[in-house]
């Protein structure tokens, strides 16, 4: 073998591979360097230059604690003092019913004041969403006059005919819903906005049309529930098409609701 040779040939390559890192070192430093400048670009400056619209948000809320609360378990008591409707119990915790005779909703007779008088707790929920094709109407348990966002078992949904009259619901319902220790300090409305756009959420050519401070689910433990301030941030697309998006208020987190509850922290 021709060491002298192979000496050349192992130098060639060991030069070669330096000149590599040293470019691929070159690049990342100039990438860095570019983000930096961009980030000490005024966040309502990038905004501008992205065409996405971020309305002025009233007043934010400072702090708030965490939130726990009880699975409420449906006696044969309350259930037995629930006029004009048969209710079959899914489970202890979840009921659905139905009307003998569907409720006629009416400027005096508003669906408010009907909930509050043939379901149990009626007041406690807040209205989320409605649903024009399918006839129902969404609306999730409040504490501390926020809503608890999805939450399979502080959640009610009625169903209506062609009439609009209510003519079946399905029901379930936390109990001792109260703070659960001191409370947090809170990001902001648009530092939870900034939070979306920094990870490339918030597309251009968008428009915020609300931040409002809610609770998720946390943590699920036998039979009780704890729940973080969660700040639910709905946005217009260019298409005219809405997508909602949900931060952890405290943590600055990017939470994923899906429809069925479960719930994943994106990292």
């Amino acid at each position: 073998m021709d060491w002298n040779k192979t000496k050349t040939i192992f130098i060639i390559v060991f030069s070669i591979l330096n000149v590599f890192l040293f470019s691929l070192y070159l690049n990342r430093y100039n990438d860095a360097q570019d983000i930096e400048v961009r980030s000490d670009t005024p966040i309502e400056e990038r905004f501008l230059l992205d065409n996405i619209k971020v309305p002025k948000m009233e007043s934010d809320i400072l702090g708030a604690s965490y939130v726990s609360g009880n699975l409420h378990t449906f006696s044969t008591e309350e259930l037995d003092n629930l006029p004009n409707q048969k209710v079959e119990v899914k489970s202890s915790y979840q009921l659905t019913s139905t009307f003998d005779k569907p409720l006629p909703i009416t400027e005096e007779n508003k669906l408010e004041k009907v909930l509050q008088e043939n379901i149990i707790r009626g007041n406690s929920y807040g209205l989320w969403s409605i649903d024009e094709e399918n006839h129902s109407v969404t609306f999730f348990q409040k504490v501390n006059n926020r809503l608890v966002y999805n939450n399979k078992y502080a959640k009610l949904i009625v169903h209506f005919n062609d009439k609009q009259e209510l003519v079946s619901y399905e029901q379930s319902l936390l109990d001792n819903l109260e703070d659960y220790n001191e409370s947090k300090s809170l990001l902001s409305s648009m530092q939870a906005i900034k939070v979306l756009y920094k990870r490339g959420i918030l597309k251009p050519d968008s428009t915020v049309k609300e931040a409002n401070l809610g609770y998720s689910t946390l943590a699920q433990l036998e039979g009780t529930q704890v729940f973080a301030p969660t700040w639910h941030i709905l946005v217009k697309l260019s298409d005219e098409t809405s997508e909602e998006y949900f931060v952890n208020a405290v943590e600055g987190r990017i939470i994923e609701i899906p429809k069925e509850s479960e719930q994943t922290e994106v990292k």
